[in-house]
């Protein structure tokens, strides 16, 4: 195209570009990863867990293996593999954070496995061995058979391994001896395979079984097969991990993808100026061809098509970047994403997930932001009287939103934010609330500038000031053209700042409350079940007598299920003490007799129904005991997004008969060193027991909160400089297009230096007006982040906190890009050319 524009403003076309490409590369970007992510988590479970038709689990407690011969009989059955798992610590070899390492094991029927592969449907094909020697070798005594992350830690010609076992009840551990024996293709973390006689002789659970694989004959129906069996069964397809995943991580995908979209957003606005600004220079271009008989409507489309090119260009460049930032992430972090998922490359990653839809969506959303910033400039040029430009006229007068509509959108954003989520808890109302609230203060600048522009009025009247109030009012709607892209960046970045600020010093306060103990020791053992199995009685009361601790509290982590056949939640049991509890409400209404008290967090409240005074029925899992339940209250739980409840330990302990403990809190002694008091855990448990001082967890849960929030940040951060570069070229544009006023104004007697000084008020009044509103429509956004997506997408509420160095910094970089992009501009557009400029009004 030879229009001027991309001959006289390829700098600031170009930015235009460059806007649209970063908006459509971070949030293709983000949802590649998100993909790539969920794809590989997948796929790492299916290899585990194999695919089986059916799942079977008992009701209560564990299943036996009675119930596997009786479902052998079954003609429908076409093969069955029972599973049994622990987890054992393997001895000398350090895990993350310096703890020991545990391997997980998994007992399985061999003989099974190679059935269902006979059969042409493996039920776990990567977790069947292989070996040298045939069965027997498959099936030898003590024989575990190790993927390749064991593998990688065992010395070299190493054909033992010892590792360590909980034992049932609460004992002390033991440590087994083990041949190995061949490789497994299953997972990226250690992982060994044993037969299903050696698991129940090693674990200490003859004769029981966690679950039972089955595959059914062709052409039967599975679920309603299910429907058949006896009561005490309990049935289900196998999980899809991915799925769970998916659901558990929606509302953090969703709200990354959307702050990706915020940069996109901002490039929008920025195009919209570039276009709006670039249309007025080129104002007697346009008056031109239109008298020399090109249509009012062919300029429209011109106009379009210019913003057509800067969206298809931008939005291709932003989607080839975008797959380029997504495997540069997968390379930087590994192809598990931090999920010990697998081991498949960035570019396979990748390209198990579908690309074309997301592209063309992407891509779309793209060349869509780019056609409605060039609709407002098509329309003006479409309106122009061309005649009446070339006689130095101007533009028509722009079409502004009334006070009273931005005022509107106000009140609905206001409105729109009480109502409650949609679509499986995503809070498609509170981000439409503040696209409102945003399109309302974008609609509230010219009031703003001009009630600015007023109050000049009131000081001493001077030339500039004077000046500078009549263009305050007569310029309103350019300034608000200049500044949307900052104004929106400003806000949104305002929003994030002050969301973020919230939630660390609530999590830091919080962190107060659950860690009031000095010190935290638990065993380095797992149960099957990945939680830390108990401390054998005898080391908790050792630990009891120790000198070095003036007071400690056991506590207990077990399961518990809300309803019959339903998922597990985590159930602690602990000291109740109402000092150290974030409580958020309180029942204080009648109680009854026969249930027991409990407390639980936001996700069980919101989720599960279970507000204050409600009492249920619900199943303790480990001790295979239904129990009736009150809740007393809700507490603010930082750690987990699924439901998770409070008991008093010795409520607990009475229903449940479990006198086990899992946790122990240790006070020290007043004078007590910290690193004597764990030399002296260390000397009575040795590497069977890990501990953590309060002040190391607190110092790792702020990590992982910085570490999980740095990508908003960036993001924040692309979006506010896209936001600050269109200000500067907006003001760049504007000062240039007013060569011809400071030329008259020269001749009118006004120095170069005056008209600096006016220069510098109006931009004070513009920036000032952006700044403004950018800070309210932040204060405003954060809001809504705060007390309404957050709680709505993750069941976290919040203290609202107001970082104000942080927010200071921000409404001070964009006012000082304001100012000093006008005075920049304008000691160019003061230059002879200004003077000389005034012919041309001839």
């Amino acid at each position: 195209m030879s229009w001027p524009a991309w001959r006289d403003q390829p700098g600031r076309i170009m930015l235009a570009v460059v806007a649209v490409m970063l908006g459509v590369a971070l949030a293709f970007g983000v949802h590649l990863l998100n993909g790539a992510a969920l794809t590989e988590f997948a796929r790492a479970a299916r290899s585990v867990n194999g695919q089986p038709d059916l799942v079977l689990r008992a009701r209560t407690g564990a299943l036996a293996d009675g119930d596997l011969a009786e479902l052998l009989k079954r003609p429908e059955v076409a093969a069955a593999n029972p599973v049994l798992e622990a987890v054992a610590l393997w001895p000398g070899q350090a895990g993350p954070g310096g703890m020991g390492l545990s391997i997980r094991l998994i007992g399985l029927d061999a003989l099974a496995l190679l059935a269902s592969a006979a059969n042409g449907q493996p039920l776990a094909p990567e977790l069947m061995p292989q070996v040298d020697g045939g069965t027997e070798a498959l099936l030898g005594a003590r024989t575990v058979h190790l993927n390749a992350a064991a593998r990688a830690r065992l010395p070299a010609g190493a054909t033992m391994l010892t590792l360590r076992l909980p034992t049932p009840g609460g004992g002390a551990p033991r440590d087994v001896v083990l041949t190995i024996g061949g490789r497994v293709a299953a997972g990226s973390a250690p992982l060994g395979v044993l037969d299903i006689a050696d698991a129940q002789a090693l674990f200490g659970r003859l004769g029981m079984l966690d679950r039972i694989d089955l595959q059914l004959t062709p052409g039967t129906e599975d679920t309603a097969w299910a429907a058949t069996l006896p009561s005490r069964w309990r049935a289900a397809p196998p999980a899809d991990e991915g799925e769970r995943l998916s659901d558990l991580t929606r509302a953090y995908r969703v709200n990354l993808g959307l702050l990706a979209l915020m940069a996109l957003f901002t490039g929008g606005f920025l195009v919209y100026a570039v276009l709006s600004l670039a249309t007025a220079q080129r104002l007697p271009h346009w008056a031109l061809v239109g008298v020399l008989g090109v249509s009012a409507r062919m300029r429209w489309r011109l106009i379009l098509a210019e913003g057509l090119v800067i969206g298809i260009v931008g939005t291709g460049l932003g989607l080839a970047l975008g797959v380029g930032l997504a495997a540069g992430a997968l390379k930087l972090l590994g192809s598990d994403l931090g999920l010990h998922g697998g081991g498949g490359s960035s570019t396979e990653l990748l390209l198990r997930q579908p690309l074309l839809l997301p592209a063309l969506v992407y891509g779309g959303l793209g060349l869509a932001a780019a056609l409605l910033a060039a609709w407002a400039p098509a329309l003006t040029v479409r309106r122009i009287a061309p005649a009446l430009v070339l006689k130095g006229l101007g533009l028509p007068a722009g079409r502004v939103l009334p006070a009273w509509a931005g005022l509107a959108l106000l009140a609905l954003g206001t409105a729109l934010a009480w109502l409650p989520p949609l679509w499986q808890g995503t809070p498609v109302a509170a981000y439409a609330s503040m696209l409102c609230l945003l399109l309302g203060g974008l609609a509230l600048v010219p009031a703003l500038v001009r009630a600015l522009g007023a109050l000049l009025g009131r000081l001493p009247a001077t030339a500039l000031l004077m000046l500078a109030r009549e263009r305050s009012r007569d310029q309103a709607a350019e300034a608000r053209r200049s500044l949307a892209g900052v104004l929106v960046a400003l806000a949104l970045a305002v929003a994030m700042t002050v969301m973020i600020g919230s939630f660390r010093d609530s999590l830091e306060r919080w962190l107060d409350h659950a860690l009031p103990a000095d010190l935290y020791a638990r065993s380095a053992l797992r149960s099957g079940d990945g939680l830390a199995a108990p401390l054998p009685p005898a080391l908790v009361e050792r630990l009891r007598q120790l000198p070095e601790f003036a007071r400690t509290a056991p506590q207990r982590s077990a399961r518990l299920r809300l309803a019959p056949g339903g998922d597990a939640v985590a159930l602690t049991a602990r000291e109740m003490g109402t000092g150290n509890l974030p409580l958020l409400e309180r029942w204080s209404g009648a109680t009854e007799a026969d249930a027991v008290a409990v407390w639980v967090n936001e996700a069980a409240r919101d989720r599960d129904g279970l507000v204050p005074g409600k009492v249920f029925d619900a199943e303790l899992i480990d001790a295979g005991r239904p129990v009736r339940l009150q809740v007393l209250g809700v507490w603010r739980d930082y750690s987990r997004q699924s439901a998770a409840l409070w008991m008093a330990l010795p409520d607990y302990r009475r229903v449940s008969g479990d006198t086990a403990t899992s946790e122990l809190a240790l006070w020290l002694a007043p004078g007590q060193p910290l690193n004597e008091a764990r030399a002296a855990i260390r000397r009575l448990a040795g590497d069977d027991i890990e501990t953590a001082a309060a002040g190391e967890l607190r110092a790792l849960s702020l990590q992982i909160f910085d570490r999980s929030f740095a990508i908003t940040l960036w993001l924040q951060a692309v979006a506010l400089a896209v936001g600050l570069f269109g200000v500067i070229a907006s003001q760049s544009a504007q000062a240039l297009a007013r060569r011809r006023e400071f030329g008259l104004l020269r001749h009118l007697g006004l120095s170069r230096r005056m008209l600096m000084r006016l220069l510098l008020i109006e931009a004070s009044l513009t920036g000032g007006a952006g700044a403004l509103a950018g800070l309210g429509l932040g204060l405003g956004l954060s809001l809504v982040l705060v007390y309404v997506v957050n709680p709505q997408s993750f069941h976290w509420s919040m203290e609202l906190s107001l970082p104000v160095a942080r927010l200071a910094v921000l409404v001070g970089l964009a006012f000082a890009a304001a100012v000093g992009a006008s005075l920049l501009a304008g000691r160019r557009a003061l230059g002879a050319d200004a003077v000389r400029a005034v012919k041309d009004d001839a």
